[in-house]
């Protein structure tokens, strides 16, 4: 997730720029206006969008704002706002400081995943942007420490902790789109996308076409127990890793 460093002693340009690169400090926070009051409105905008998306109007109209540009005195940019609402979840991520890796793992991928939940469009803005706000780099840095028992380098720690926050993150993007495409075609629910799905699944059914499928489409315990939580794959990703441990060792 994090981008590499250069080795090179010559600054390179930053296309977009991040709002932590040479940042001028906001005006003077009002009774009205401050940065963290404008992130905070625009959290709350994303938050209660099908698609997670913002405006700086819709941010402006909740904070009782005439004008949207007056929103840029305190963010600099549209990015970044972006910069600083991925940071404000990544500061809701905790990392447990167990001493054991896998422990330490697993509650950084739940910690993570309750995050996601709450910011859906967290999952699609953080690989929008390199995580380089003070409450990311507090996340990887934790992370990498209480790795620090597995005795193996930065570099394979990271890898670790990658692959965790990956999951939690493609399966929040999953979520998101999933959840904007029921409110676009209106099944919202379950029921309604079975009812809508059953003449075709019975067509294809009886046409004897993909059977695999059909067993298990038409198998009534398919969803009991649940399968494929977060929780179940985030143990299987720890088993894997685990393997990789014990092979290397």
């Amino acid at each position: 997730m994090l981008l590499a460093m250069s080795s090179s002693t010559d600054p390179q340009p930053v296309p977009g720029g991040l709002v932590w690169f040479d940042e001028p400090p906001p005006p003077r926070a009002t009774e009205q206006l401050s940065r963290e009051k404008v992130v905070a409105a625009a959290m709350a905008v994303a938050d209660a969008d099908v698609r997670g998306e913002v405006t700086m109007r819709a941010i402006a109209a909740r904070l009782g704002v005439r004008s949207p540009m007056a929103l840029y005195r305190y963010v600099g940019s549209k990015d970044g706002l972006v910069d600083l609402m991925v940071d404000e979840v990544y500061g809701e991520i905790r990392v447990p400081a167990s001493g054991d890796w896998r422990e330490c793992l697993r509650g950084l991928g739940l910690s993570a995943w309750e995050a996601v939940q709450r910011h859906l469009w967290f999952a699609r803005l953080a690989f929008s942007r390199p995580p380089l706000g003070p409450h990311a780099l507090a996340t990887y840095d934790a992370a990498l420490a209480g790795l620090a028992g597995l005795h193996q380098g930065p570099t394979v720690r990271m890898g670790f902790i990658d692959t965790v926050l990956g999951q939690a993150l493609g399966s929040g993007l999953a979520m998101l789109e999933e959840r904007a495409m029921r409110e676009r075609v209106g099944l919202l629910t379950e029921e309604q996308l079975a009812a809508a799905a059953r003449p075709y699944l019975e067509r294809i059914t009886a046409e004897g076409r993909y059977p695999h499928f059909i067993e298990w489409a038409n198998d009534p315990r398919r969803f009991d127990p649940p399968p494929h939580s977060f929780e179940q794959v985030l143990e299987w990703l720890l088993d894997g890793l685990a393997r990789r441990v014990a092979d290397r060792t």
